[in-house]
């Protein structure tokens, strides 16, 4: 009875930790991912949500820009060849109406260059009630999901009224929530009764496994057919017919009733980036490192200034993370689980003057670094790391620059 107790008190152990480990995950699946893969594959950023409380059927829409890394792990398949931009929810919670890149619909997969700027809009339709973390992803062949920052989204209502319907190219409007599903629900179980059936007529020629097994043995390969009666070519024979006249006759019915078909398309279309913007800034990342007791990551930075207006760092994002420099900009996160710093960057040096080459140290200070599970970088075998310096100037505008390169961690 103890040893009994003893093992249910286990297994619950054992689901509770799953339980948690389920509830720690459900929102932030993209602390899983290495930081060398977050820090040089895509820089995310004004990632926003035009609504975060809405009702069955409203329309969301997801936008933002993203810049694919020309730091790109060279041992992962390159978003130069084959991507497709998605959105990341739980579930089939939203329906996905449209997705743009600079205009371009999404509905192939395409490719990215690297160090070229592109904005995104992805349109959804509330389908499930609940809370949800929303994120947009770029899937790349060979490499998976690349998750962007994610914010949460309520939503209430009826499921029963959701409506989801479409017309076709003639002219047919169709319920996609239960388009088909007749039909599929119909072969499927027709299907299993055929296979039930061919099992079931084995079965009643007891005992099948072990007594067949041994006069197979006894029989020999040659003589092996021999337990097979004719009776039971028959029942395979017509077997055989009833399912090859089935596929044929259902071919033949489905090229009658629907004669327009089209195939589902797998070409890529050509996405362009973002024609390149007047950049006044020339920067150099000549030293980086991270403190470990401090939670410290500190970027040495040469910076050459030849617009006519001087310029300061006022955000870091590398990661999903945004380290802010409040004496620049005034940051709120949208959520409690928005990734932001709003006051851990601090520079070193001052601004840097029209015309003059300077050299800064950026300070980003946070636990962020530990609890999202990027300071593992320090095990990274190349050392590599990347990130986007977001540089003003005094009229507010704002210079995007990426910097990466070796980083040495300091344990002391």
């Amino acid at each position: 009875m103890n040893r009994l107790i003893s093992w249910a008190c286990a297994a619950l152990i054992v689901l509770s930790s799953f339980t948690v480990a389920i509830e720690s995950a459900e929102a932030h699946g993209e602390r899983a991912q290495m930081p060398q893969l977050r820090m040089r594959s895509v820089h995310w950023f004004d990632v926003n949500v035009s609504t975060v409380d809405m009702q069955i059927n409203d329309i969301v829409k997801v936008t933002g820009s993203f810049m694919p890394s020309k730091y790109w792990p060279e041992h992962v398949q390159s978003i130069e060849k084959t991507a497709f931009l998605n959105i990341g929810v739980p579930g089939p919670s939203f329906v996905r109406l449209d997705s743009r890149v600079n205009g371009v619909p999404m509905i192939r997969s395409t490719a990215f260059m690297k160090g070229e700027r592109y904005n995104f809009e992805v349109t959804l339709k509330a389908r499930k009630v609940g809370r949800y973390h929303v994120h947009p992803v770029i899937n790349v062949e060979g490499t998976g999901p690349i998750i962007g920052p994610g914010l949460w989204v309520d939503v209430g209502g009826d499921e029963a009224a959701f409506e989801n319907s479409a017309t076709t190219l003639l002219g047919q409007t169709i319920d996609l929530e239960t388009y088909g599903l007749r039909n599929a629900a119909f072969w499927s179980a027709l299907w299993f009764v055929i296979g039930l059936a061919w099992f079931a007529y084995w079965l009643s020629k007891c005992p099948i496994v072990v007594p067949r097994f041994k006069r197979v043995d006894e029989l020999g390969v040659v003589n092996a057919d021999k337990i097979i009666t004719t009776t039971d070519r028959r029942v395979g024979f017509v077997f055989l017919v009833l399912t090859l006249s089935l596929v044929t006759g259902s071919y033949m019915y489905t090229q009658e009733k629907w004669p327009i078909t089209t195939p589902l398309q797998t070409g890529k279309v050509e996405v362009p980036p973002l024609e390149a913007e007047s950049m006044p800034l020339k920067v150099r990342l000549t030293d980086a490192r991270y403190r470990i007791p401090g939670r410290s990551f500190r970027m040495e930075l040469e910076v050459t200034n030849s617009g006519d207006s001087p310029v300061t760092v006022g955000e870091f994002a590398a990661g999903n993370l945004r380290f802010i420099n409040s004496a620049v900009l005034q940051v709120t996160p949208k959520d409690e689980d928005d990734l932001i710093a709003a006051d851990a960057l601090r520079v070193e040096g001052g601004s840097v003057a029209p015309g003059e080459t300077r050299t800064i140290v950026v300070y980003a200070d946070d636990a962020l670094w530990e609890t999202q599970r990027m300071t593992t970088m320090i095990a990274s075998p190349d050392a590599l790391v990347a990130g986007l310096l977001f540089f003003f100037d005094a009229n507010g505008e704002r210079y995007p620059v990426e910097v990466g390169g070796m980083m040495i961690p300091e344990f002391v």
